[in-house]
């Protein structure tokens, strides 16, 4: 983000309207804002967030004083920016609510509501995008990545406040932090744990309350099955003595039941002798109707076997068709990859390779090469990036274990989570690219319709003065034919005064010019009132006749010129009118808001997940760390100082002649990557067209094999599924009823009924059958009724059984159960900050503690340059007895080699340390928050309490934020800093507000 402008009325202590052009100070990348105390520095920097968040910093936050005191009353209270974020320019308007004057108002005044206004600077001007003070405030937020207080932080840094922050204790700390940091996904992990160990808890509670209800409902019903079966006695009521009595229930049921079956047996076999004679006669009669339908429909069926059968014999080549086409599919893919990889090999690798085996071989020793290569970086790169945590481990193995556990059960429920976030949001829209194309797509066409909108107007236009153009040339021809008529009718009058003019040359004596002779008799005279045209009439009057023709020209040209243009016009504008072309214009700019709104979105989502996978890698990588050094954290205590001393030995080796191992293993890692990409895509293309041949082979043989000469052949032998179906039915029930008349005719049954037929015996009838039939269900029934009581019984035994053996599986797995929430129960506590949690710290609060200890880096190394070296920031989790831990700062005297409280620095030291605390932090803030790059910085007082050599490394420290092209205000009012920096902007003071100056000169606005 970069400041442009800024424009300020009637706000605080600015009676007047006025400008600061950043633009014009950048020049400089270092200025000063200085003044008196009072006079309005700050309010610059309030004046800037308020423009872009709708309120007011810090504590000031609520403050209805914005408007000026000292303005007029009828001034209206107002802000403006101008501002880059990213390759877009805006401009925010807001004017904070005023009692405005009014004659109808209470106490003469009315309450003018707040107003805002955002506009974006575009190829076509300026372009309103918004007048809702939230969602200015909203639009511009996002863009920067910052809330206002973060955005107070990152751009605004107040020396005091930071101080506070540098003496606070861990509470106030983490109050700020929280403010700055987001950890409302780690309160979530908390409240998760809480949720599950109520559903722990409620789970131990149902297990045994189903206990109870299975032992309860095994009583009730023994109870009630044996009610009514058995003489009542006073047998003891346990789940033994109620599987004896149901057994003895059971073997009373089957031996009742056993008799009721031989009667039963003895009336079916009555009814199915009966049937046996009915079916046995129906059989007979099926015989004679199958040997007539076989007799109508068989010519039909043997044609159809002969479709059949060439059918069979295409479809069973069929298969090498489509293993051909496959073989071609797969040389086409490869291909495509292949052509991808060898362009990537040329690019980026210089290397040229064919797709023979030739080249893949010399692409696969070069790949073996740069593995060679990548082996031995690596190695070198493991051997360093040990050498640090082994040094650490010495101490700390057997501790880090139990945490390494606990981090990595965090990391993986947070990989859970984030990962089901990611899949949701992948399910949007993310083609960048395509909602890219539209954009240009849209923009291209309002363009266009733009252009043809121009090219009518000016196509009007030109109708109109064609037309003049048109009459003006013809007015001017008229007038040269004028001229010309004009100048002929002098020619001729002089050629008629010939002989006057010869006469009036003649002289007595002197011979004629025609004649010669030297006597003249009679001259030609003229009249009295005769005026002779002389040469100069006629040279006016050609010059006339030139003039006319010169501007008949003139008037052509541009009549022709014009003309030209109209035609252009008429072909660009398309034939369309004006009104038209705007309406066209209205929907052209329509499509192309909602295609920008469109990409806005998109392009938020594909950041969105680019965070969460960056997250989700984090915290993988995290976990697997983690799980990784449990194992072995136990095991390698004792050997930790052996393998430190023979690391430094192998290090002093590897590190000769190499710098910067980690850019070198990325970039042969890459290479690495790319060129097996490139063997195993080269090696598939060159199988592939191995067995495209090989299937090509085999189709064109197996084809010719089963009697196709042709592929034309082949294709007409194939019928289609609704045709061989039809054909296999008819072919089908023609066999089925050839081979069912051939067996009735030698079956038995068709033997018996010509034999009971040669005896006179017939088919029974429906009398016998139904008597029959009767006595038969009468037996069925009471065997039946016999036989429910049976499988009542049996079915009683076996519930009994399997309620007694749920009963002992219930009884085994509630132990786990209530085992499962007491572990639950115990690593709640811990992240809450209780139970076995020794630092009293919550999930959010240790998140809070790994953000303090980046922001601690980063500020040592602003802190390391102001201080010469000396003085470094760390952060400190030591165990505060009961209280919270892991939120402490410490300072590092390199001169003394002890650690110091922030308490004990001096003024000046302090000063140095909080602006590399805030320095630090804003660079942490930025990073976490995705913020853009804010190229506008300020840094508000505090530079009165650093001596001469203090104050010179830290100025040196400030030079060195404006690499990058950041421009970098100073606050103060220390006449010190005036000499030091020339290029600044000074508030004037006075009883009737305050006003800015640019070296010296007002910078009111006019």
């Amino acid at each position: 983000m970069r400041i442009h402008k800024l424009q300020i009325q009637a706000f605080g202590p600015f009676a007047g309207s006025e400008q600061i052009d950043f633009d014009e100070l950048a020049e400089g990348g270092l200025f000063l804002l200085d003044g008196p105390t009072g006079a309005g520095k700050s309010s610059i920097l309030d004046a800037i967030c308020y423009a872009l968040y709708g309120s007011l910093p810090g504590s000031r936050t609520g403050s209805r004083q914005i408007r000026s005191d000292h303005a007029p009353a009828e001034v209206a209270p107002e802000v403006t920016c101008e501002l880059t974020i990213g390759d877009r320019r805006f401009e925010v308007t807001r004017s904070p609510a005023w009692m405005r004057p009014s004659k109808r108002g209470k106490n003469r005044t009315t309450e003018q509501k707040a107003s805002s206004l955002l506009r974006e600077f575009t190829s076509q001007g300026w372009k309103e995008l918004s007048t809702r003070n939230d969602e200015v405030g909203h639009v511009l937020g996002s863009l920067l990545g910052l809330d206002r207080d973060q955005f107070t932080k990152v751009v605004m840094l107040p020396q005091g406040g930071f101080a506070d922050f540098l003496r606070a204790k861990a509470k106030d700390r983490e109050d700020l932090l929280a403010n700055l940091f987001d950890t409302s996904d780690y309160a979530r992990i908390e409240e998760e744990f809480s949720s599950r160990l109520a559903e722990e808890r409620k789970k131990s509670e149902s297990v045994e309350a189903r206990l109870s209800a299975v032992e309860d409902a095994i009583h009730s019903e023994a109870r009630a099955f044996l009610a009514g079966r058995e003489q009542p006695d006073d047998a003891e009521e346990h789940f033994a003595g109620y599987r004896i009595r149901i057994e003895q229930i059971l073997q009373l049921a089957e031996a009742e039941a056993a008799k009721l079956k031989v009667n039963r047996s003895r009336t079916g076999d009555v009814v199915r002798a009966l049937d046996e004679r009915r079916r046995l006669f129906a059989r007979h009669s099926e015989l004679k109707t199958m040997q007539q339908r076989y007799a109508e429909n068989h010519e039909a069926a043997v044609i159809a076997g002969g479709r059949l059968e060439k059918d069979a014999q295409a479809s069973s080549v069929r298969a090498y068709l489509a293993q051909s086409k496959s073989a071609q599919a797969t040389v086409d893919e490869c291909s495509l990859a292949w052509k991808r990889l060898q362009r990537w090999l040329s690019e980026e690798i210089g290397l040229s390779s064919d797709a023979t085996s030739a080249g893949l071989e010399a692409l696969r020793q070069h790949s073996q090469q740069v593995a060679a290569e990548l082996a031995v970086a690596k190695s070198a790169l493991d051997e360093e990036q040990r050498r640090v945590p082994l040094a650490n481990e010495v101490a700390q193995a057997k501790q880090r274990a139990t945490e390494h556990e606990q981090n990595r059960v965090s990391a993986e429920a947070a990989v859970a989570r984030l990962s089901s976030e990611r899949e949701e949001l992948a399910s949007g829209d993310v083609d960048q690219v395509a909602a890219g194309d539209k954009l240009h797509q849209a923009k291209e066409c309002q363009q266009l319709v733009e252009t043809q909108i121009a090219h009518a107007i000016a196509r009007d236009d030109l109708e109109e003065k064609v037309l003049s153009a048109r009459e003006a040339a013809s007015a001017q021809e008229l007038k040269i034919v004028e001229a010309e008529k004009r100048l002929l009718a002098l020619r001729t009058e002089q050629l008629g005064q010939s002989a006057l003019r010869l006469a009036a040359a003649l002289e007595d004596g002197q011979p004629c010019l025609v004649c010669g002779s030297a006597e003249h008799p009679a001259p030609a005279m003229a009249d009295a009132d005769a005026t002779l045209i002389d040469d100069e009439q006629i040279q006016r009057s050609e010059a006339q006749v030139a003039e006319a023709r010169a501007a008949g020209q003139k008037a052509a040209q541009a009549r022709d010129t014009l003309q030209a243009k109209l035609e252009t016009a008429q072909l660009s504008a398309g034939g369309k009118s004006v009104a038209e072309l705007r309406v066209e214009l209205g929907r052209a700019q329509e499509e192309l808001e909602f295609v920008r709104k469109h990409q806005t979105e998109v392009t938020a989502r594909i950041t969105k997940l680019e965070q969460l996978r960056a997250r989700i890698e984090q915290l993988t990588a995290r976990a697997a760390q983690a799980g990784i050094e449990y194992a072995t954290a136990h095991q390698n205590a004792q050997s930790l100082s052996a393998q430190l001393q023979e690391l430094d030995a192998r290090l002093q080796e590897l590190r000769s002649g190499k710098k910067n191992l980690l850019v070198q293993v990325a970039e042969l890692q890459g290479k690495s990557d790319g060129l097996a990409q490139s063997v195993h895509a080269l090696q598939m293309l060159i199988d592939a067209r191995v067995a495209l041949g090989k299937a090509e082979s085999s189709w064109n043989t197996e084809r010719q094999a089963a009697g196709f000469d042709t592929v034309e052949d082949f294709a007409a032998a194939i019928l289609d599924d609704e045709a061989r179906e039809r054909l296999r039915q008819l072919h089908r029930a023609d066999a089925d009823l050839c081979s069912a008349i051939a067996t009735l005719e030698k079956s038995e049954d068709y033997r018996a009924a010509e034999e009971l037929h040669a005896k006179g015996l017939g088919a029974p009838s429906d009398e016998e059958l139904q008597d029959a039939r009767a006595q038969a269900a009468s037996s069925e029934g009471h065997y039946e009724a016999a036989r429910e009581q049976v499988v009542l019984a049996a079915t009683r035994l076996e519930r009994h059984d399997q309620a007694v053996d749920e009963l002992q599986r219930l009884r085994a797995d509630a132990g786990p159960v209530i085992e499962a929430y007491r572990r639950l129960r115990g690593l709640a506590e811990v992240i809450r900050g209780g139970g076995e949690n020794l630092y009293k710290m919550t999930l959010s609060t240790y998140v809070l503690a790994a953000r303090l200890e980046e922001v601690a880096m980063a500020a040592t190394e602003r802190l390391d340059a102001m201080s010469g070296g000396r003085y470094s920031l760390h952060h400190d989790d030591s165990k505060q007895g009961n209280a919270k831990s892991g939120l402490g700062l410490r300072v590092l005297d390199s001169w003394t080699g002890k650690y110091r409280e922030t308490q004990t620095l001096s003024g000046g030291e302090t000063f140095m340390a909080s602006l590399a605390l805030a320095l630090g932090l804003a660079d942490v803030i930025s990073h976490h928050s995705g913020a853009v790059d804010m190229q506008t910085l300020f840094v508000d007082e505090g530079f009165g309490s650093l001596d001469a050599e203090t104050l010179e490394e830290v100025m040196q420290a400030l030079e060195n934020l404006r690499a990058g092209g950041r421009t970098i205000g100073l606050v103060s009012h220390v006449a010190e800093m005036k000499q030091r920096i020339t290029n600044r902007v000074s508030v004037l003071k006075t009883q009737h507000g305050s006003a800015i100056l640019r070296d010296g000169l007002m910078l009111a606005s006019p």
